[in-house]
């Protein structure tokens, strides 16, 4: 269906639009003649998806609890269950209208939300509840009131929880109760010291590796797709990968790179592998259509005799299909090297500057050598990022564009939260990023590392006087 309404404005109210549905809005300006039309600008959105209905619990239990609910008025692509209590926060997807959340702990209170999200991050408002999981003695009162003795209710209870203490004390099959929650500054450097021995940050990272895995990536194995993935096993998730504009063929649309959630909003950083031959095009059609202005390298082209990214940016000036590309300036330093682009869309003869920041020290398969260089090069990306458009997402890749790249988001994450908020949750964020893009921090020495970095970070802020002892990689 197609609607057109003129106004004399530079603003205008379109109404009954269809809740969380996309609409392509074309703008021409009209001469006094009332026929002749100018250029069109064009912006594709979407609107805001409407809420679910009737949402309820169905079952519950002392670990568990089963949510239903109705679909939306309008359209969606999929629903985000998100539950809160005993001190944790976690998040899931579904796209059906029903979802057993487990692992819940005995006679607490958790508030679970549902909303519904369209175009892979565009949410709805929250339709909320709260509910007690059972107690222990919720359940076995029933079999005393039928029949058993006080002394035989106590003894039941005695041995149920020793059995449960026993279990979750000796088995690493429960590690999902000795996570780490967020903690205050303060707090953070009394855990920290506790568990510098990395052993429980490791178990912790055994943990997270599944996180998100069962999702679908059915576009990235798609026949015509599977050329342009670097990696086999480092594929984008359906439900967060950007999407490209489509130009002749319906596989347009593909590029190895999802959404990936930062402090400030949800679109925040887009991770994306270092581009092929046979992707340079779409590497730079991506940056043009999502409005990039900070693009971050954390790889050298050619690492031990492996080529682990294609030089995707030329010399003088060239042409990637309507793209075409300048490099302005290059300077390069001891650590990083950062370069200016100039970038034009052919067709239409808008330009854009993009700012390019290389860190070129990072050792092959391992972590930095220091928390302060990571630290500092990200002060620098920050600082321009900040300078540019609020909600422009910045573009990070590696080589899969999984560790480092993960690595280099959550150390941003970390700082922001601890700057404003004085709390550090290391595994909330990591926990985050799994769900858009597998493999986010892909080694347990990453994610030990980013323990380090905010250790460090907390200390570098309590002042000069406090003795500041940057990690040194072994």
């Amino acid at each position: 269906m197609t609607m057109n309404e003129t106004t004399k404005n530079t603003f205008i109210k379109i109404n009954h639009l269809i809740s969380g549905f996309q609409y392509l809005f074309k703008v021409y300006a009209v001469a006094a003649d009332n026929v002749t039309e100018g250029r069109c600008n064009q912006i594709l959105l979407y609107t805001e998806p409407d809420v679910i209905r009737n949402l309820a619990v169905t079952e519950i239990t002392t670990s568990s609890v089963v949510l239903t609910w109705n679909e939306p008025v309008g359209k969606r692509h999929f629903f985000r269950v998100q539950w809160i209590g005993d001190k944790l926060s976690r998040n899931a997807t579904t796209n059906l209208t029903s979802y057993n959340i487990s692992d819940l702990n005995a006679g607490v209170s958790y508030r679970f939300c549902v909303t519904v999200v369209v175009d892979n991050s565009r949410e709805g408002q929250a339709v909320c509840m709260s509910k007690y999981t059972r107690s222990f003695v919720d359940n076995i009162g029933v079999a005393v009131g039928i029949g058993l003795g006080v002394f035989c209710f106590i003894l039941t209870i005695t041995v149920i929880y020793w059995r449960i203490y026993k279990k979750k004390t000796n088995s690493d099959t429960h590690m999902h109760a000795m996570r780490s929650l967020p903690l205050t500054q303060k707090h953070y450097e009394e855990y920290f010291k506790k568990h510098a021995d990395v052993l429980r940050f490791e178990k912790e990272y055994e943990v997270l590796k599944a996180v998100g895995t069962a999702q679908s990536r059915i576009a990235a194995l798609i026949i015509e797709n599977k050329a342009k993935n670097r990696y086999v096993n480092a594929l984008p998730y359906d439900a967060s990968r950007v999407k490209l504009s489509i130009c002749c063929s319906p596989f347009d649309d593909y590029i190895n790179a999802n959404y990936i959630p930062g402090y400030n909003f949800r679109k925040e950083f887009i991770a994306a592998q270092g581009p092929l031959p046979n992707t340079v095009n779409e590497f730079w059609r991506m940056i043009w259509e999502q409005n990039v202005y900070t693009l971050v390298m954390l790889t050298k082209c050619n690492e031990q005799g492996q080529v682990k990214c294609e030089k995707y940016w030329p010399c003088g000036t060239d042409n990637y299909d309507n793209i075409s590309v300048t490099t302005v300036v290059e300077t390069i330093q001891e650590n990083w090297t950062t370069r200016d682009f100039s970038i034009k869309n052919v067709k239409t003869a808008d330009t854009r500057n993009v700012r390019q920041f290389q860190l070129t020290t990072w050792p092959h398969h391992r972590v930095p050598q220091s928390t302060e260089l990571l630290i500092d090069f990200r002060h620098l990306v920050r600082e321009h990022i900040d300078q540019q458009s609020s909600y422009s997402p910045t573009v990070v890749h590696c080589s899969a564009g999984v560790g480092r790249t993960g690595t280099f988001i959550a150390i941003d994450c970390l700082i922001l939260k601890i700057e404003k908020e004085s709390m550090v949750d290391v595994y909330g964020i990591v926990h985050d990023m799994h769900l858009h893009r597998p493999f986010m921090v892909q080694s347990k020495d990453q994610y030990v590392y980013l323990h380090q970095c905010a250790y460090d970070i907390i200390r570098s802020r309590a002042g000069p006087s406090q003795d500041i002892t940057i990690y040194q990689n072994m």
